[in-house]
């Protein structure tokens, strides 16, 4: 397993849970994927899980002193369209199943100019956000963790050479569902992921160790075998 980060703890009267942490321990353990891609899509970003979860969460029932997200960088060479996007999360420090079904927010950013952050501050400097609802991205259980994809509504284009910045939370009570947060990748491109948890005191956006497992994906238009365009064609 991958080395964790700093977990720190808080003295917090809670009925279920126990204390909010920066990184899940328990339930996500890093065991890898089985995922094994699909012959029907062109991944253009890949990093894959190898560590544990890392808190990134919209907490409802105790915002805005734990809010709390994960962001990791990703630039291409050339002018790049994605039309779905992969990430692997994971739970820990609740009571209940899992996987939880609930919102999931993705916030899309440019460098600061470091090289090293998004810009800030975080959320309301996004140059596009999407707000998924519950029952709207599928979720499945992947090793130990848990493997999202969602279809972005419309095509999403990328310019080239410039460097972007994705932020991906889940938002859900901490009482009594627990926590959320987006599993380590290594080995590191480009720079290490960054965090920010204000409960615990870690400053937006600071540094990590890893990168954040996702991908982007394009999946090209099926092609029509010879009978289909035959049909067509008598059709009209």
């Amino acid at each position: 397993m991958k080395p964790l980060l700093l977990v720190l703890g808080l003295a917090v009267s809670l009925s279920t849970a126990g204390d909010p942490t920066a990184t899940g321990d328990i339930i996500s353990s890093g065991s890898g994927s089985s995922w094994q891609g699909s012959e029907y899509e062109i991944v253009r970003w890949s990093q894959l899980p190898t560590g544990s979860a890392m808190g990134s969460q919209y907490f409802p029932d105790m915002y805005p002193t734990y809010d709390a997200g994960v962001a990791d960088n990703f630039e291409f060479a050339e002018t790049t369209t994605i039309m779905r996007i992969r990430w692997w999360g994971g739970y820990w420090n609740g009571s209940g199943s899992y996987p939880v079904d609930s919102p999931v927010e993705i916030y899309l950013y440019l460098d600061d100019g470091t090289g090293n952050a998004p810009t800030l501050p975080q959320h309301t400097s996004a140059i596009k956000s999407w707000m998924i609802p519950m029952g709207d991205y599928d979720e499945v259980l992947d090793g130990s963790d848990y493997r999202c994809e969602y279809i972005f509504p419309s095509y999403v284009v990328f310019d080239l050479n410039t460097h972007y910045w994705l932020e991906i939370r889940k938002a859900f009570p901490f009482d009594p569902l627990g926590q959320y947060g987006w599993i380590q990748s290594e080995p590191v491109s480009l720079s290490p992921c960054v965090q920010g948890f204000d409960g615990l005191g870690i400053v937006w956006w600071t540094a990590q160790t890893t990168d954040a497992a996702f991908e982007l994906i394009w999946t090209p238009p099926p092609a029509l075998d010879r009978s289909t365009w035959a049909e067509i064609k008598t059709i009209f």
